[in-house]
């Protein structure tokens, strides 16, 4: 066997003098309390304590306190906390104390929260029920609240927000310009490629100019345009209307006796009825204009050709279709968002979850109305 390599005793930086106290002991320490040696001072801390009561730490000669002294104390408190006994400092320096003052020890010390517990398939479905039972009960009686709120207004419209009211216009109208070009676009030339491609099977390419017409006006264009508008607008209002909530300002108005569908949600409902629609008639025209995009370079159909074609088989009634769901869609995003901005409470984690939610709410929303509305139109 070969030689051993001896072991050498390393400093561990500090020195420990303890003495016993009434009910417990005291330790104090000398020079250096660091990261390096926090692990070793922690065991040997928690070794000294035992089954004593209480522990008094004098810092009064430590020569070195950085953030894993910091820790240390935090932790040693927790763990005394946990059996009933308590740390006490008895002695510090002033360079300890400013930075122990950093730390939120109470938030620290506070028990946390027991972990949900996942039940069987059967609960969590159940529980879910319940969830949105609660959620269409608030939401029923927060439209109950917006119409009453809509029927002040029509009967005092000098109460309206005016001001708030041409600000959100803008907001969810010109500033949406862009991107509703862009999409609605899009959107015509994908549907005139789609289209061509199964007409001129069958020498039809003409049709294409009714296909897109009809797809665009009565479907595609305020569904898109309201999808849009849920990205944008609805999240807005609720990224507004919670961190007020957060901040308590919406508590400050009633607390004032004014009302919050007043001053919060009329000016919004109002802003997102009348521009959804101008949109949608935006959409319409750009929509259009992209599967003529197609027609000219693709198909080699001219443009007068297109509109004529267009013009024969389309009427208002189309036009009137896609107005009346834009302005249902506008109601339910306004809706949806301006609720999940009261539902939100905490802080900014709080009006993080409930912008998602309105997102995605909103957006279900104006699906599940589109196909009601194709129901209704076809018995009609």
């Amino acid at each position: 066997m070969g030689d051993s390599v001896p072991r050498v005793a390393v400093d561990p930086g500090y020195q420990l003098a303890i003495s016993e106290v009434p009910d417990g002991v005291s330790v104090a320490i000398r020079g250096r309390v660091a990261i390096a040696n926090v692990q070793r001072l922690r065991n040997e801390l928690t070794e000294i304590t035992g089954r004593h009561k209480r522990m008094l730490l004098d810092l009064s000669e430590v020569t070195y306190f950085d953030s894993g002294g910091g820790a240390l104390l935090l932790q040693l408190r927790q763990a005394l906390a946990a059996r009933g006994a308590r740390l006490e400092v008895a002695g510090s320096t002033p360079d300890i104390e400013g930075l122990l003052q950093l730390f939120d020890d109470d938030a620290l010390l506070r028990p946390r929260p027991a972990p949900p517990v996942r039940g069987n398939p059967i609960e969590r479905l159940g529980a879910t029920a319940l969830d949105w039972r609660a959620d269409a009960g608030e939401m029923v009686r927060f439209v109950g609240e917006m119409v009453i709120g809509l029927l002040q207004a029509l009967r005092h419209p000098t109460q309206i927000r005016w001001a708030d009211t041409w600000d959100y216009m803008a907001r969810s109208g010109q500033d949406a310009l862009p991107i509703v070009a862009l999409i609605s676009f899009l959107m015509g030339l994908i549907t005139a490629f789609q289209a061509a491609v199964q007409l001129q099977q069958f020498g039809a390419d003409i049709y294409v100019a009714n296909l897109v017409g009809l797809s665009i006006t009565r479907e595609l264009g305020p569904l898109m345009t309201a999808i849009i508008a849920a990205g944008r607008s609805g999240a807005a209002f609720a990224a507004e209307i919670g961190t007020m909530k957060v901040s308590e300002e919406v508590d400050a108005l009633a607390a004032m006796g004014l009302d919050r569908t007043r001053f919060l949600v009329t000016p919004k409902l109002i802003a997102l009825v009348v521009m959804l629609p101008c949109l949608t008639l935006f959409a319409d025209l750009v929509g259009i204009l992209g599967g003529l995009f197609v027609a000219n370079l693709g198909l080699d159909i001219p443009s007068q050709v297109y509109f004529r074609q267009m013009a024969l088989y389309m009427t208002f009634d189309d036009i009137q279709v896609g107005l009346i769901k834009s302005v249902v869609f506008a109601i339910l995003i306004a809706l949806v968002g301006c609720l999940r901005g009261f539902q939100a409470s905490g802080g900014a984690e709080s009006v993080g979850r409930i912008t998602t939610s309105a997102i995605v709410s909103g957006i279900f929303s104006i699906i599940v109305a589109d196909a009601i509305f194709t129901v209704l139109f076809y018995e009609w």
